[in-house]
């Protein structure tokens, strides 16, 4: 990393073999560009064969030049280690939007999710047909095709990177048979049973992404490797149509040729998969661009506004907010005498001893956490502030049931607290 041509700014990511950080780019009259650096850790130099596959890489990326493929400018090496320059994208990977639109119970729409993988078929496309100078096919599978390895900038620009794991015939480092790389969900059968693949291995990984995109969960996934070898081995797939409303038998269709267990019952190409995907969204009369993939990044990613304030205030506030949740509703109806009834604080839970504490539930507490027995406090404060307010307006109310503010303070309490709770346990 010379200092000459690269400035380091910060870390963006480490892994067990490589740190990439976000550099500038120095050129001859002062013009500067951001770039990331991928460098491998000072320990793995001295594994000749990994070095070996680190210079794959760059040596594959340097002639893949595509929209949807990360762009490698430079390869080198300084302080005792190697590094790859590429390009910088401003935007997520894959997993972290997946993660996201679960926090947010975001369901992506199938036009945008076809728009998504459509552009995947695009840089994979390119890849798999890239030729030598003499014109013969250079075999380039990606083989780690999966959600980490796909990014999406802020302007909807969708690209593959990391192709540290490609298999090419140019290859310095060729993989010994019967050994399996790629992230084990994302493995295609073949490639999940030991036997030699090819670009048809990439066109599985892409029904992956595709099918858990739409489907909100995880298509392959055992309680163990072995487990999620064992089930991809099977390649059986559930329906996406009981998982998504939006989903067509003639969309499901596509997706399940994309994820056909044999090889030669999938898409020929990448490039016909993508088109496959295009064709339904103009036969259904609808598009998505990268103006709206950009515009879903904008939704999820927004920032939410801060309540702000130490916990006790934050709880008070979402206590507050059921008492006017609940006001709403009118009169509030007198609760049942039976078991379970009333509603229990935290001081009737630790009074039992088979019940579990506030303070059992938080085994590591947050550090901007009040102790629980402050925490009792407060809401027991808060419910005799709010007992007296309600006992204010009883007055006006008496015809239509006097008690019934005050168990709405009650109720307003508990739900409150347990609000709050969950709110907490959102930060582990």
């Amino acid at each position: 990393m010379t200092r000459q041509r690269y400035r380091v700014l910060s870390k963006i990511d480490a892994g067990g073999m490589a740190e990439i950080y976000l550099a500038r780019a120095v050129a001859v009259g002062g013009i500067e560009k951001n770039v990331a650096i991928k460098r491998v850790l000072p320990a793995l130099t001295k594994n000749k064969r990994f070095v070996n596959m680190f210079l794959d890489e760059a040596r594959l990326s340097m002639v893949l030049t595509h929209a949807n493929i990360v762009q490698v400018f430079d390869v080198g090496r300084a302080d005792g280690t190697y590094f790859i320059v590429m390009e910088y994208v401003e935007g997520q990977n894959l997993r972290r939007i997946i993660q996201r639109m679960s926090e947010r119970a975001y369901r992506i729409p199938v036009p945008l999710a076809s728009y998504l993988i459509a552009e995947v078929c695009k840089g994979l496309s390119h890849a798999h047909d890239q030729r030598d100078q003499q014109g013969n096919p250079l075999g380039i599978v990606h083989r780690d095709i999966s959600p980490p390895n796909v990014l999406i900038s802020r302007a909807g620009e969708v690209k593959i990177t990391d192709f540290g794991l490609a298999k090419a015939i140019t290859q310095f480092e060729i993989t010994d048979p019967g050994i399996v790389k790629g992230k084990f969900s994302y493995l295609s059968p073949e490639a999940a049973n030991g036997k030699a693949v090819d670009h048809r291995a990439d066109i599985f990984a892409a029904g992956i992404l595709l099918w858990e995109l739409l489907a909100g969960r995880r298509l392959f996934l055992g309680k163990s490797d072995m487990e999620t070898v064992e089930l991809i081995r099977k390649a059986e797939v559930p329906s996406l149509i009981p998982l998504c409303k939006d989903v067509t038998p003639a969309f499901e269709q596509i997706v399940m040729k994309a994820l056909a267990r044999d090889p030669k019952a999938r898409y020929h190409s990448a490039r016909d998969f993508g088109d496959a995907l295009t064709q339904y969204l103009f036969t259904m009369r609808t598009k998505a661009t990268n103006y709206d993939l950009a515009g879903m990044l904008e939704q999820i990613f927004s920032v939410e506004p801060d309540a702000g304030g130490p916990p006790g205030q934050r709880i008070a506030a979402l206590i507050d907010e059921e008492v006017i949740n609940l006001s709403m509703l009118g009169r509030i109806p007198e609760p049942s005498q039976g078991i379970g009834a009333k509603p229990l604080n935290d001081f009737e839970l630790r009074a039992v001893d088979s019940r579990l504490s506030i303070s059992d539930i938080w085994s590591v507490r947050p550090p901007d956490l009040p102790p629980s027995t402050e925490l009792s406090d407060l809401v027991a404060k808060r419910q005799a502030e709010l007992e007296a307010r309600a006992a204010g307006t009883q007055g006006a109310r008496r015809s239509r049931g006097g008690r019934g503010w005050l168990w709405a303070a009650a109720a307003a309490v508990l739900l409150g607290a347990g609000a709050a709770v969950a709110w907490y346990l959102e930060l582990f």
